[in-house]
């Protein structure tokens, strides 16, 4: 396996190149391993005339790898410039447009990616303010629209005043070596995500039928519509909690 890790920040050895490190090396000796410093490269757009030298290179050790791991800090609440001045000017030879300017995965699909990032609070402030969630945001949004396949995400927080990366996140990094490596080239979740689905809707069925067992009694003859109006309602309020616990609160990383 390849591994390519892109590392978007401003120090090149600074407490967010230290978590990158530490995943790396904990990944197995058979695997060939490569970091590219996006400022040390001169990155702009392509033109019709002559396309970006700087990409041309960065591109060319991306399709020779078989997974991608995107690191970058996170500053006033997203990447830093480095990081997404890369994403916008790979934007065309990440993916394909249509005539309606809709964007298609490009030749890169099903590549996996890992992605990574760091920010001063600490993991009670982060979990509740989210403030890492945009750069984990754009990174998935790029990517998955290129049509790569997501492996795991981790946040370093409590950066500032600190010199040295973070021992209980470094074991997370050393756990997440051990998650990536070796993926499979292709892999399909949408089995498990109907598995999974079926269970949230029957733990939830479960729980609606016995509240309303306990609180109305509604499962005796002549109450039809109290048992459909209260069943719409618990259902109704348990399934919008647990979508946004998944959709906000979860996301929250800590």
């Amino acid at each position: 396996m390849r591994y390519l890790a892109l590392l978007g920040s401003h120090e090149r050895h600074g407490i967010t190149a230290g978590y990158l490190q530490a995943v790396l090396d904990g990944l197995p000796d058979s695997a060939e391993v490569e970091t590219v410093f996006l400022r040390d490269y001169d990155i702009y757009p392509d033109t019709k005339e002559k396309a970006c030298p700087a990409l041309d290179e960065i591109e060319a050790k991306m399709a020779a790898s078989d997974f991608w791991i995107i690191c970058a800090p996170t500053y006033w609440g997203g990447m830093p410039g480095v990081m997404k001045q890369f994403f916008d000017c790979m934007r065309f030879r990440l993916v394909r447009m249509t005539s309606k300017a809709d964007t298609l995965p490009g030749k890169y699909k099903d590549k996996h990616y890992l992605s990574m990032t760091t920010c001063f609070i600490s993991s009670a402030d982060n979990f509740f303010t989210g403030i890492t969630d945009q750069t984990f945001v754009t990174i998935d949004r790029v990517l998955t629209g290129a049509g790569l396949i997501k492996v795991g995400e981790f946040v370093g927080t409590g950066t500032w005043g600190t010199h040295a990366p973070r021992e209980n996140k470094l074991a997370e990094c050393r756990h997440l070596s051990q998650k990536i490596a070796d993926r499979p080239r292709k892999d399909d979740n949408t089995l498990k995500r109907y598995i999974l689905l079926f269970f949230m809707i029957a733990i939830m069925a479960l729980i609606t039928m016995g509240l309303q067992a306990w609180w109305f009694g509604v499962f005796a003859a002549g109450k039809f519509w109290l048992t459909y109006a209260s069943f719409v309602i618990i259902f109704y309020v348990l399934l919008a909690s647990i979508l946004h616990f998944f959709t906000f609160v979860r996301h929250r990383r800590r």
